[in-house]
């Protein structure tokens, strides 16, 4: 060995290599100079015996990371203080660039009246890897819970109880429900009783171990309020895989919900009347029907006398304020079950669930015609109105719409010609002109629609002010689908959009209509390489439109056919660099389509402002991403790094590792008084010419070397502060 001693023997150097984990004997003195290692210490680490001694000088002290070498001196040297023992980990520097975490425990002993330590190191690093990353999850975990709102819950599925995070009291007001969940909802539920029923099914899933489960409720708050909450549930499982536990999160969508409710709302009712429109009106008794209920019911088309005579003599602003009347004349006459709705300018459509016979009906027509003839009989000025009804019975004339639709429209067409101011219930056999078989407007324009929202370029402006108004595009997006999709009767309305590589395309949004079946999750990641050319089957106006698909190359039709579609309109979304960027799509299942000219020109006007919009929320979120990319790399950097405002030294953003030397400092504060504690800038400032790079903290003990760099914040000049801690250096030097 080296400075004379003498070599081990064999034995001892075999027994000296045989001890698990690395092994070292070392001077106890300020270098933990070493005197001798094992085959373990050098595995460990990598490091020769020679090259420990040109790298080193056999100084153990500088194999020890730089940051950890100050408290293990210190630390040894303490526990040595209270017997010959010590033990800590700390990081040691390896061969190929990196730190391994070691738990050395060290004995002292005397060897020829010299103290000496002899070290038994265990790799660790695994474990501290480990341990960092749960400490960084749990921080994860306690900064999510602490900035959200949302409620998160156990539920102990074999003890019945549940509990929950302290947002249920912050939410709804009061402490909940702990103990004997399932009797409770019996007792005293806080669900709405129109949701319970759902709610309870949520539970029996998640008992009878269905992985995942959701749903939506109203839930009461102390005040008595209902608000509206998602539900999401995760069952977790014994060793024999039977369900034991439900964790979930509990999150309040009332907002969301409402103004999900209003805008369809605003979409399936007459904005004069407030009735449910043409379209809602036809739908709503279509899938009543399309469920063959048992009991019968009855259609009236009701169709106000000479109204146009008004409407000529008082002003189209009469003429609204008489059927706004006349429609809260009919809603009082109809349970909230019943379907009313306005279907021309001055022609209403009702719809009687559970009529039990036609002399209900014959009654119900003479209430119309009596509430017509007296609404506004106690009026300054004595204006009178009447109104002619046909009826037709379900199932007697037809168990569809359209049948029921025209024995109706047979019926009410008797009534005028008999001189109006009357009802017909239609009898089979009526003899009724040709020509004059149809007398009813379903499908003509409403007048006030003209001025509102019937037309097909304010159709586009009401798409327009959803886009523009809403705070989630996501849900204003499928809105719109659903508004178009009714308005045009199609089968199914989607959104696809391409990968960043445009090799795959995505089926973002879907809205389908009734009885077609979701396709969302089926069309997912599709390789355009698999479809002939897909592209070019949009023109110039960007426009694919396709009768019948069967037309189209082997390949596409497949696709389409899997989805059961028949005929489609696409519309392409292009970037600005006219990319093709995705589509938008509406698809015929029922059949062959022949789309017209009008038909074309809105739609592909609608997919416009989508893709607007669209594109604009797709840039934000890469903006976002990018900003918490950036974020993250400023965070895990081992520097001090902020930025500050040019002129007024104003604080304007500090990376992980600044906020945790400086607890107090915060966006707005200026740099002096955040970490100096100053009310006045520096006067060895590094922003200043000629300024210091090498900068003394004493608040925190801490010498840092500081990197400028000037750069923008929004539009205010800014600097960025890089700061290195050189403590450790500045030590050494002195």
């Amino acid at each position: 060995m080296k400075d004379g001693r003498q070599y081990p023997s064999p034995e001892y150097k075999t027994l000296f290599n045989s001890i698990p984990g690395g092994v070292q004997q070392c001077l106890n003195d300020e270098y933990f100079t070493l005197i001798e290692v094992n085959q373990g210490f050098i595995d460990m680490f990598g490091f020769g015996w020679d090259e420990i001694g040109e790298r080193f000088q056999y100084r153990f002290i500088e194999m020890i990371h730089p940051d950890d070498r100050q408290s293990v001196l210190d630390e040894v040297s303490e526990q040595l203080k209270s017997g010959e023992k010590s033990s800590q980990s700390y990081r040691v520097l390896c061969r190929d660039g990196s730190c391994k975490w070691v738990m050395d425990n060290a004995r002292l002993i005397s060897t020829d009246g010299e103290e000496q330590l002899l070290c038994v190191m265990m790799d660790v690093t695994e474990t501290r890897n480990a341990r960092e990353e749960l400490r960084l999850s749990l921080e994860r975990h306690r900064i999510i819970m602490d900035q959200t709102t949302d409620i998160i819950f156990e539920w102990n599925m074999l003890a019945d109880t549940m509990i929950y995070s302290a947002n249920w009291g912050k939410k709804f007001g009061y402490e909940p429900v702990h103990e004997r969940i399932l009797e409770s909802l019996k007792l005293r539920s806080h669900i709405h009783p129109d949701d319970l029923h759902r709610f309870q099914q949520l539970i029996a899933d998640a008992r009878s171990g269905k992985p995942y489960s959701t749903d939506e409720f109203r839930i009461q708050d102390a005040k008595g309020n209902f608000i509206w909450c998602r539900i999401r549930a995760t069952d977790q499982y014994d060793a024999s895989g039977n369900p034991i536990k439900a964790v979930g999160v509990i999150t309040d969508i009332d907002k969301e919900k409402r103004l999900i409710d209003n805008l369809k709302y605003r979409a399936e009712r007459d904005a004069l009347t407030g009735l449910y429109n043409r379209e809602e009106t036809v739908t709503q008794i279509r899938c009543h029907l399309q469920d063959r209920p048992e009991c019968c019911g009855a259609l009236f088309m009701i169709d106000t006398d000479n109204f146009k005579q008004v409407n000529d003599s008082q002003g189209h602003l009469f003429g609204d304020a008489v059927l706004a009347e006349l429609a809260s004349g009919m809603k009082r006459l109809t349970r909230g079950s019943d379907i009313v709705g306005r279907i021309g300018g001055d022609e209403f459509t009702v719809f009687l669930k559970d009529v039990p016979d036609r002399k209900l009906a014959e009654r119900k027509a003479e209430l119309f015609l009596d509430m017509f003839r007296h609404l506004f009989e106690d009026e300054k000025q004595n204006i009178a109105f009447s109104c002619s009804i046909g009826v037709a019975m379900y199932p007697e004339d037809g168990s569809d719409f359209q049948s029921l639709y025209h024995c109706a429209d047979l019926a009410l067409y008797q009534a005028k010609s008999r001189g109006k101011n009357q009802y017909v219930i239609y009898e089979p056999g009526q003899s009724v002109p040709v020509q004059q078989s149809a007398f009813s407007s379903l499908g003509a324009a409403i007048d006030s629609d003209e001025r509102g929202t019937g037309t097909t370029g304010d159709l586009a402006n009401y798409v327009f002010q959803i886009l523009y108004d809403t705070k989630d595009i996501d849900q204003a997006i499928n809105l719109i689908l659903e508004i178009v999709g009714k308005r045009f009767d199609v089968s199914r309305a989607y959104i696809f959009e391409n990968s960043d590589d445009g090799k795959y395309s995505y089926n973002t949004y879907e809205w389908c209509n009734a009885g077609i079946t979701p396709e969302k999750e089926n069309l997912q990641q599709i390789p355009y390489a698999d479809l002939e050319g897909y592209e070019n089957l949009f023109g110039e106006n960007a426009i694919f439109y396709c009768r019948d698909i069967h037309a189209l190359a082997p390949s596409q039709v497949a696709l389409f056919e899997r989805q059961g579609i028949r005929s489609t309109l696409q519309c392409a979304i292009r970037s600005e660099d006219e990319s093709f960027r995705g589509f938008v799509g509406f698809d015929e299942c029922t059949g062959t389509r022949l789309w017209t000219k009008d038909e074309i020109a809105i739609l592909s006007l609608v997919s416009q402002l989508l893709t607007t919009f669209l594109q604009k929320k797709r840039a934000t979120d890469r903006d976002r991403q990018l900003a918490v990319q950036l974020n993250t790399i400023l965070d895990v950097q081992d520097a001090y790094i902020y930025a500050i405002r040019r002129d007024t030294y104003e604080l304007l953003y500090l990376n992980h590792k600044t906020k945790e030397l400086a607890l107090s400092a915060k966006p707005g504060m200026p740099c002096y008084k955040a970490f100096f504690r100053k009310e006045e800038p520096c006067e060895k400032c590094p922003l200043r010419q000629g300024g210091p790079n090498e900068i003394y903290n004493p608040i925190y003990n801490v010498w840092t070397k500081v990197h400028v760099t000037p750069m923008h914040w929004g539009d205010s000049p800014a600097l960025l502060l890089s700061c290195y801690d050189i403590t450790e250096y500045k030590k050494m030097e002195k």
